[in-house]
């Protein structure tokens, strides 16, 4: 196996071997190097040259804090613009600011670490180029948008909503004032609905667009058609009968599009804006040693832990990033260095866990120093491969694996949600190795052989064509627009497609002839998925809004609020939890965990609801998320003039006729066998094992999703082409309703599905 057996976990070695498994390598640097010479001959990819630091820039020189000066304020500023100067990028601003002005669309080809996220949105305010539209700039995680804006707004010394905001689901920062803002890939496409040509900007910066991820595809693929038509300034644009798209104004000036990409892809953007011109901004990279493994690993976990004395015995000082698939490998493997090197008389280590579920708080902990004499190693998935840059890392370990998410349609409507342990792309080894070399030599140490490398696909799949589409296709059909026809970078598959449009049509969002209806404009109006957003407009009419919205804010949450306990403390965590256990399972559950920990949490006593939520194992995090979210939600539902009066008495029923309203695909009946089948597609599947109901048999369920926990099993081992997969199908967020209700749903209905 690939990972590491779950019971037994890792045992401590005795003593790491001395003599490292490891083959070297040539250096990564001058692969890179040899990459980019090849793309300058290819096409007109431009180096930045240095640039004098004498000559004045725009509004540079201005101390400005918070609208007035001051002597600290100075000081502050004064030192970041110290600090903006040490970075790659800035010898080469001027020569940035030129190509953006004649150049409609850029790509800009920016390793790691050069500044170009913090300091291109910058460089053309400054410029005084972009005239008094707003500049924005797209990042894939909401948590790297708003602590880019924190960053940015310092650097420019104004307050965040200020000159620099940030906008992401659920939370917002931003003002008239606003002429730099962050924004997650899906709030700008979610502001397409309501200004189709962006005209409220100047400038759209596509940042981290070499991770593809299906809102950034959507975007850029919106970027060429608005280019076109604010180019042409066209106006009076017709749409169909079924609502009109905003027209152009005519006084629209042009739009400046830049995709930033941290690999070696930017051909592929370059072609598809028509041969836009690419420029290359050098980052701080140094020389890094390739060390692969001799023999192929049946544990990359074990592997990782050998490595990472290996080097913390041997080489000289410096911190380790190490990379791994998930928070479940972070865990164990975190655990198993603090067993090992209690063990062990030698300088103290600090382990500092990065994912995107682990509390802002602890994620800072990876940008701090480790104490005098201690070695700091960073565990963490692939976000630390281009999102966020690391001081101090001198060697990479990198176990060659990630989780992908991924999507099987089945063409009636339904789909299963994956998550496979698989191989990582060879771009992705690239980014990963080049970590070790950003402040001087450094050494990637790759879990696995050469030839491994050489199996492993060039680049990731699109996550176009491996997810969802429901979410993409309602968004563009309010601009009118099909995913079959729209010019996107990759084509999405025609059977993901087919169903998104069965899945809209059931929540009446389309019409049979494929137009968008009234309901279906509204239900994008929510920062939701289109079934949650189905659940919330019925629980208007049901007289259960607040309490729908609720449950959606739990399920919106980022992380669980649900935590999953060692195995020694599962039975305890099961019977505290028991008090909160609805009959009918985790929806109204849910709501129940919510409503305790707002009692709880009225005291306004911190340590108190802490010790609650650590004693009934719920995620506090998340809890304090959802609440953000519910008071956002009820927010727009006032906006949208939705009655929240609550029906009296006992509202259970009426809270799972809302959630069947948009989850009526995904409901199962129960099997002679004890097993569920899916009404639409058929499949048999299981309750998951953390669900209020697992254990019971009910004749019929509804749930939130279905999940297919998967281990890509293609053997970079055994170097072929073959693939396995072990799976079981669980549906996750279960709740009991009678078999009858199915029966009465209108997609079911005329076809006596559920009898």
């Amino acid at each position: 196996m690939a990972k590491a057996d779950k019971t037994h976990g890792l045992a401590p070695h005795n003593a790491p071997n001395k003599t490292p498994p490891y083959s070297p390598k040539q250096h990564a640097q001058p692969n890179r190097r040899a990459a980019l010479e090849s793309l300058k001959r290819k096409r007109s990819a431009v180096d930045f040259g240095h640039e004098s630091d004498d000559e004045p820039f725009g509004d540079l020189d201005e101390v400005k804090m918070n609208g007035g000066t001051s002597k600290k304020g100075s000081q502050t500023r004064q030192a970041l613009l110290a600090e903006r100067k040490r970075l790659p990028i800035w010898t080469g601003r001027r020569a940035l600011v030129q190509a953006v002005k004649e150049n409609d669309t850029l790509i800009v080809l920016g390793e790691t670490g050069s500044g170009k996220t913090t300091q291109v949105p910058q460089f053309l305010l400054e410029s005084g180029t972009i005239g008094g539209g707003m500049i924005a700039i797209t990042q894939p995680r909401k948590v790297a948008a708003i602590s880019l804006a924190n960053r940015v707004s310092t650097e420019q010394g104004t307050s965040v909503g200020g000159t620099v905001g940030y906008a992401v689901r659920f939370d917002e920062k931003a003002s008239p004032n606003t002429r730099i803002k962050y924004l997650t890939d899906g709030m700008l496409v979610r502001e397409l609905l309501s200004d189709p040509s962006l005209s409220r900007y100047s400038v759209v910066i596509v940042d981290e667009a070499h991770e593809r991820t299906l809102r950034t595809d959507m975007l850029l693929g919106s970027l060429k058609r608005i280019q076109q038509d604010r180019k042409e300034g066209a106006t009076n644009k017709k749409g169909s009968d079924k609502g009109k798209e905003k027209a152009i104004p005519a006084n629209a000036s042009p739009l400046k599009a830049i995709v930033m990409s941290a690999t070696l892809d930017a051909e592929r953007f370059s072609r598809f804006f028509d041969g836009a011109k690419v420029v290359y901004v050098k980052g701080r990279q140094h020389p890094v040693k390739l060390m692969y493994l001799k023999d192929n690993t049946t544990d990359y976990l074990e592997s990782a832990l050998r490595t990472i004395f290996q080097i913390h015995m041997n080489q000289p000082s410096g911190d380790i990033l190490v990379f791994l698939a998930g928070q479940e490998d972070i865990e164990t493997l975190e655990k198993a260095i603090q067993t090992y090197s209690n063990r062990l008389s030698t300088n103290s280590i600090l382990v500092c866990p990065m994912y995107a579920a682990l509390p802002s708080h602890q994620q800072a902990r990876i940008f701090q120093p480790p104490p005098k004499g201690a070695r700091k190693i960073i565990l963490s998935t692939n976000i630390a491969e281009t999102s966020i840059t690391i001081p101090g890392v001198r060697y990479v370990v990198d176990s060659g694996m990630c989780k992908e998410k991924g999507y099987q349609s089945r063409g009636a409507g339904t789909g299963l949600e994956t998550l496979t342990l698989r191989p990582i792309s060879k771009s992705s080894a690239i980014q990963r190795a080049g970590r070790a070399g950003r402040e001087g030599p450094g050494i990637c140490f790759r879990l696995y052989t050469e030839r491994a490398y050489g199996l492993l696909d060039e680049i990731p799949l699109p996550e176009i064509q491996r997810c969802n589409l429901t979410f993409a296709t309602l968004q563009l059909k309010c601009l009118q627009q099909d995913l079959s026809t729209t010019d996107l970078i990759d084509a999405p598959p025609s059977d993901a497609v087919a169903t998104s449009l069965i899945s809209l049509f059931g929540l009446n969002a389309l019409d049979p002839t494929g137009h968008i209806t009234p309901l279906g404009r509204k239900l994008a109006a929510f920062p939701l998925d289109p079934p949650f957003a189905r659940a919330l407009v019925a629980s208007e009419e049901l007289g259960c809004l607040m309490d729908i919205i609720d449950i959606l804010s739990v399920l919106s949450a980022s992380s669980k609020v649900m935590l999953d306990p060692p195995g020694e403390q599962r039975e305890a965590a099961m019977e505290a939890r028991q008090k909160f256990v609805h009959r009918s399972g985790d929806h109204l559950t849910s709501l129940n965990v919510l409503r305790a920990y707002l009692d709880v949490d009225q005291a306004n006593d911190r340590s108190n609801t802490r010790s609650w939520c650590n004693s009934n194992w719920f995620g506090e995090k998340a809890l304090r998320e959802a609440l953000s979210i519910r008071s956002q939600l009820r927010s727009t539902c006032q906006h949208m003039n939705m009655d929240g009066t609550q029906k009296l008495g006992d509202t259970s029923d009426s809270v799972l006729r809302s959630l069947l309203a948009g989850l009526f695909m995904n409901t199962a009946l129960l099997q002679p066998d004890g097993s569920y089948k899916q009404i639409v597609g058929q499949r048999v599947l299981k309750i998951h094992p953390a669900s209020a109901l697992s254990g019971r048999k009910v004749t019929a369920i509804l749930f939130d999703e279905l999940v297919c926990p998967r281990i890509y099993l293609r053997c970079r081992y055994k170097l072929t082409k073959t693939q396995t997969y072990t799976s079981a199908t669980y549906a996750r967020g279960v709740s009991a309703i009678p078999r009858q209700w199915i029966m009465e749903v209108p997609f079911f209905a005329a076809k006596g599905a559920a009898r």
